[in-house]
């Protein structure tokens, strides 16, 4: 037993708050939290098949969501113990027990034992209690502030954490109406002492049933039964009117750019450039048959939820860099792809998907959030729908259907640098397609290094040939800044110039004017510590910043171009920035001649690195963003920031407010090791 114990991080885990009424199945929250009473029935079972005791030292309800935990749980330490050269990291109350012999059980004992531990349960429930308050308390409106009048707490902090969860374990109940909502669950392999208890819930899942509804009625008969049986064991289903988003696409003409819809900002569910996940997927936009999603970390039963509440086939193909929620068993029409990378300091990191409708056409989202809960939920994400594409004729040419910002060549090279035969599908469709509607420009990274004719097809490069070749700026191009904004930092080098200076800011500041000028300067928003303690994920104890103290020991530097994150005037100032955003701004911030709303990140794996020479341009990560450029939107050379009375553009949104705040003297930029800190205070 001890060989699998890594003394060096005991503790370093914070314990979950919710402990052994934790319902979450995702793998970043088994890495970064400790659950002691999971790790104790995991911990022999790490390369076999899970059997859980008859008996438990905690109360379970539903032994097939413990099931589902522990199969997690059992990738995220079997992985630490790999890495870590045969060692897991286990938290203090794992080790204790497990080294310990447990002394011989005495009644007196185990009466004391538990009133402590109600005890701690009155203690822990009246902590919550206690959240919910200052979480009210946060949400009253604040005199000075226009935006925040409005603002009303949508769900307490009890029904946004644990509730969120629960929505599996709702589903898994089993009536003569209601089935499963794991697909892995009744095919699982459990010990004697579980088969009566599972073979109570055998059975087809409501998402199970709703993928293989042929018609129309059916499909909606299992989506009401579904949402009913949430409703009616507590669960908040915020749905939006199916059927109507295709006239809020309609009004978010020229752009189609949207934010995500914050479930604790309740501001944010009025805005009609705010937007939910199963309105992407909206009957008003067409009927899907299949779909195709690329993205960095999937939550497949969350995913197909989300079908389900749009009433919609759930038939797709994923290329995924991590799934959240293992399945040992799927349905035949959703095809998994695990994206295989060239080097280990590489990320699948894309959000793209494809969604084909019964027509024969097509729609592109371009996103910056991966497809599980918590980034859909109470983070602030950005995204690009393009309109519908619909199907060329037989007869049309090779060339026609572009757009004119060549988004559908850029598209089509992108999908071929998988070299994935699952994909051909989706290039043909891609081909086929017309694009001419499109008036963004596609960019991308891929892995590898590149020359000759693909130097300037990826990365920073990509970008820097897009703005020489269209972006127009006025003599005082100087004066414009340019604004980076991101949820990670890469290991940036010992000074500014080292990649900032000379990949970064010279790639983003050319333009079509040529010509010799000064760089702009250059400014960062990332969230501070303060940032991060006033926002919603502190309070679910979760991040989606992986950046870390030792990095940023490395390049201090930086801490004279970071600024806050704020975003007031859209409620989202609490929703922590995984949107990753670049910009120039002009010296009285009312325009921008460009924008880019990508997946990467301010790090050389991201963007990439080009040799002194120029002549390679070496990237480890997979990317995709698109690029704003007004003369093909607008037909002007700058978006306006403000409403002006003289012009009926609409404004372009930032995703912060103006002016930028700049660190205080003793603002830090957050950390991950934040989280472990606090733990040990």
């Amino acid at each position: 037993m001890n060989n699998i114990i890594n003394s060096n991080n005991v503790g370093e885990k914070k314990l979950c708050p919710y402990k052994d009424k934790c319902y979450r199945k995702n793998p970043i929250h088994f890495n970064e939290m400790s659950h002691p009473h999971l790790e104790k029935l995991i911990l022999n079972q790490l390369d076999e098949a899970i059997t859980i005791p008859r008996d438990l030292e905690f109360e379970c309800t539903d032994r097939i969501q413990l099931l589902d935990q522990l199969k997690v749980l059992q990738m995220v330490l079997r992985k630490e113990r790999d890495k870590n050269d045969g060692s897991a990291s286990l938290s203090k109350a794992t080790i204790s027990v497990t080294l310990k012999k447990e002394p011989q059980r005495d009644k007196n004992l185990d009466d004391w034992k538990a009133k402590i531990f109600k005890h701690k349960q009155d203690t822990e429930q009246k902590r919550q209690n206690k959240l919910k308050d200052m979480d009210l308390k946060a949400m009253i409106p604040d005199d000075n502030s226009c935006t925040n009048k409005k603002r009303i707490l949508s769900t307490d902090s009890e029904q946004s954490t644990t509730k969120k969860y629960k929505n599996e374990s709702i589903l898994k109940e089993k009536s003569d109406d209601s089935m499963s909502f794991s697909f892995s669950s009744t095919n699982s392999q459990s010990s004697s002492s579980q088969s009566s208890s599972q073979s109570s819930l055998s059975g087809r899942s409501f998402i199970e049933s709703f993928i293989s509804s042929t018609d129309t009625l059916a499909k909606e008969k299992v989506r009401t039964q579904a949402i009913d049986r949430m409703r009616k064991s507590g669960y908040v289903v915020n749905l939006v009117t199916p059927g109507e988003f295709a006239l809020k696409y309609a009004l978010s003409a020229p752009y189609h750019y949207f934010f995500n819809r914050v479930e604790k900002s309740k501001v944010t569910h009025e805005q009609q450039f705010t937007v939910s996940f199963p309105e992407l997927l909206d009957v008003s936009l067409g009927e899907i048959v299949n779909s195709l999603h690329i993205n960095f970390m999937v939550e497949l039963g969350w995913l197909c939820l989300q079908y389900l509440l749009a009433a919609q086939t759930a038939k797709m193909t994923i290329f995924y860099g991590e799934l959240c929620d293992p399945q040992t068993s799927l349905p035949p029409n959703i095809n998994l792809i695990q994206v295989k990378l060239p080097t280990a300091y590489g990320c699948h990191h894309s959000k793209v998907s494809i969604i084909k409708y019964n027509d024969g056409g097509i729609r592109i989202i371009v996103s910056t959030a991966n497809l599980y809960s918590d980034d859909w939920d109470n983070r602030t994400q950005g995204l690009w729908m393009s309109p519908h594409l619909p199907q060329l004729p037989d007869s049309a040419n090779p060339s026609d259907g572009e757009s004119p910002t060549n988004f559908k060549k850029s598209f089509r090279e992108y999908l071929a640098a998988y070299h994935n035969p699952k994909l051909v599908e989706w290039e043909h469709l891609v081909k086929k397609a017309d694009f001419s509607s499109v008036n963004v420009f596609f960019i991308a990274s891929v892995p590898g290094s590149h020359k000759g004719r693909s130097l300037n097809s990826w990365g920073h490069r990509r970008l820097a040939a897009i703005l020489n070749d269209h972006a127009v700026l006025p003599a005082d191009a100087p004066q414009w800044t340019l604004v980076a904004q991101s949820s990670s930092i890469g290991v940036l080098g010992p000074n500014f110039d080292s990649w900032i200076g000379s990949n970064i800011v010279f790639s983003m500041s050319r333009e079509k004017v040529k010509g010799i000028k000064s760089n702009p300067n250059f400014q960062f928003i990332y969230p501070s510590l303060k940032n991060y303690e006033s926002s919603f994920d502190c309070r679910a104890g979760s991040s989606c910043f992986p950046y870390s103290r030792k990095s940023h020991e490395k390049q201090e530097w930086l801490e004279n171009y970071l600024y806050q994150w704020k975003a007031d005037e859209t409620g989202r100032t609490k929703a922590m920035p995984h949107v990753k955003s670049y910009t120039r701004l002009s010296p009285d911030r009312l325009q921008i001649p460009w924008f880019v709303l990508t997946s990467a990140n301010l790090s050389k794996a991201a963007w990439g690195t080009t040799a002194k020479a120029g002549a390679s341009h070496y990237i480890m990560n997979y990317e995709a963003g698109v690029v704003f450029i007004p003369t093909f939107i607008i037909n002007q050379t700058t978006f306006p920031l403000k409403e002006s009375c003289s012009s009926n553009v609409p404004i372009f949104r930032l995703p912060y407010d103006l002016p930028l705040t700049k660190y205080k003297r003793d603002d830090v930029p957050f950390v991950g090791d934040f989280l472990h800190d606090s733990q040990k205070l």
